[in-house]
């Protein structure tokens, strides 16, 4: 699965108690899943889609209880998110439903055609994730203070 990492640098008190177990467990749930979840849908609303298979892929789970991962587990899923370079041929038979769909001719002739272009050219990235991820950061922000709040934290006074 593809996944995001995320870095929670800021005010030492809000991040002290939510790594606690006590006080921090429900608030630190709660903040991992507002946090996966809103880039999840952000994520899917970039995402490209010929049939849904990518965008329904996407999905949020929480890891253990300080961490999130948000990813997609379609193979394909790095050469969307990061293009491929030319020179590697796709897999044989991969791209046969894709090529028949969108008007290559049917069976392994249009296979081989559509995988002879991305062999010769590559294919262009759609930084769907980073893009929903940057999306997010605002969000992800206002999550922190929602923590904070929860854990009877008062934001701005040290």
């Amino acid at each position: 699965m593809t996944t995001i990492k995320i870095k929670l640098e800021g005010d030492e008190r809000v991040i002290k108690a939510l790594r606690r177990t006590k006080g921090g467990g429900k608030a630190r749930e709660n903040f991992l899943k507002r946090t996966g979840f809103a880039i999840e849908k952000e994520w899917k609303e970039r995402a490209p889609v010929d049939v849904g298979r990518y965008r329904a892929s996407i999905s949020t789970q929480l890891k253990g209880d300080t961490s999130v991962a948000v990813g997609s587990n379609v193979k394909y899923a790095p050469e969307v998110e990061f293009g491929r370079k030319p020179g590697k041929w796709p897999p044989k038979g991969s791209l046969q439903p894709w090529a028949r769909r969108h008007g290559f001719p049917a069976g392994s002739s249009g296979d081989f055609l559509v995988r002879r272009v991305i062999f010769l050219r590559g294919t262009k990235a759609v930084p769907a994730m980073r893009d929903a991820l940057k999306a997010t950061q605002g969000k992800i922000k206002g999550f922190v203070r929602l923590a904070a709040k929860e854990l009877g934290i008062d934001w701005g006074k040290k």
